[in-house]
């Protein structure tokens, strides 16, 4: 039986440290804050919790996974819904106009009906159904391994080309916009990481009861149910060749480390490029729950409570400002404003597990910055087959 210690209590922490014990390893979780449950639970902006990101998630299945393998299945502690579609602002200089367009995920049918609605034929579907072969080259190959320190990141279809080369075809610059504004990447990224709209496509967008903090409360009971110790508190300040170092000086043994704080502690920090802009509006107004404006500054939206929303924007770019220009003023509504940095992203391709050095594994976005729940529960998938079983 291993000895591991799980640094960091958020999702990748969290489904890392289910998965193992599952596995019969002998797991302990240290978080640093008084419960469990990171970014899931919300980011902190003012006095308050702030939903980290649209309320939705892809790939139900590797959340139905995560949850059978390391116990009941997940309908047992948490159910999942549809999502709604997401709205998207796509400005374009005359002679041509500006579109709005809520597009839906799931099938292709209704992407189709909304795309011609908007646009009068529909070029997206057919560019959208060249990714079956690289999305699957992309997971086998890269999400779905887990990458030690002498594996080197697989070269996949797509991967020498960018998103900016990869989205061409798409002759109307609205769409290209459309394709290549993916979250926390720039038209430089890998050009393979366009299947994502294949993906949301085919297995659609899906809500947790109760939000993101309710998926991190099933996943607290899943770790009381296989008996991982969670300590809430523990500062730690990094990970040393036995174990780990706290803050405090002191240190903590362990066969292997699982570092999954959401930043590589072997790595120097990174300045943010992007801003969260929280607010709360006054009345009742007519604001999606999740979209983006693809101006030259993009902005992305999400709702976060009642009468909140959080906008991301570069931090050199006022959210409010772009919205407005587009004929959604929301200025005279906002009671209260405050912004904070943004979490760093990366422009490679996500590997959302991997280990610098022997004994020493980093998961999620302490492995790749800015990696999705999707892409981080793949990775933990990856690494708890990669250790393996605790024989009987």
């Amino acid at each position: 039986m291993a000895r591991i210690l799980v640094v960091g209590g958020g999702f990748a922490g969290l489904s890392a440290a289910a998965r193992l014990a599952k596995l019969r390893h002998d797991v302990t979780v240290l978080e640093r804050e008084t419960e469990p449950g990171g970014r899931l639970l919300g980011i902190r902006i003012g006095d308050d919790r702030w939903a980290a990101g649209p309320e939705s998630v892809t790939l139900p299945g590797v959340f139905r996974d995560l949850f059978r393998k390391s116990g009941r299945p997940m309908d047992a502690l948490i159910a999942i819904t549809p999502a709604g579609p997401r709205h998207h602002v796509l400005p374009a200089r005359w002679p041509r106009r500006t579109v709005t367009l809520d597009l839906p995920f799931g099938t292709r049918g209704a992407q189709v009906d909304a795309v011609v609605s908007a646009f009068g034929s529909d070029a997206w579907s057919p560019w959208v159904d060249e990714s079956p072969a690289p999305w699957n080259e992309l997971r086998r190959r890269v999400f779905e391994v887990a990458h030690t320190p002498d594996s080197p990141v697989a070269a996949v279809t797509w991967s020498d080309r960018s998103l900016r080369d990869v989205v061409r075809p798409l002759r109307d610059s609205r769409l290209r916009r459309l394709a290549a504004d993916l979250p926390g990447l720039t038209e430089a990224a890998p050009g393979v990481l366009a299947v994502w709209h294949y993906v949301e496509r085919n297995f659609g967008r899906w809500r947790f009861d109760g939000g993101s903090a309710g998926l991190a409360a099933a996943l607290t009971t899943r770790l009381r149910e296989r008996k991982v110790t969670v300590e809430t508190g523990v500062d730690v300040a990094r990970p040393v060749e036995s174990g780990v170092e706290l803050a405090d000086g002191s240190t903590r043994e362990a066969d292997v480390v699982v570092w999954a704080t959401g930043t590589d502690p072997l790595a120097s920090p990174t300045a943010p490029t992007l801003e969260h802009t929280a607010v709360r509006l006054d009345g009742d107004p007519d604001v999606p729950d999740d979209l983006v404006v693809h101006d030259r500054d993009v902005v992305r939206g999400w709702r976060s409570g009642p009468d909140g929303w959080v906008f991301e924007a570069r931090r050199d770019v006022d959210p409010l400002a772009v919205l407005a220009r587009h004929g959604l003023d929301l200025t005279p509504r906002v009671t209260w404003r405050e912004s904070v940095p943004a979490p760093p992203t990366s422009d490679d391709l996500p590997r959302p597990a991997r280990s610098p050095r022997p004994g020493l594994w980093l998961v999620g976005a302490a492995a790749s910055p800015g990696a999705s729940l999707e892409v981080t529960g793949m990775g933990t998938a990856a690494l708890a087959e990669h250790l393996g079983a605790v024989p009987r």
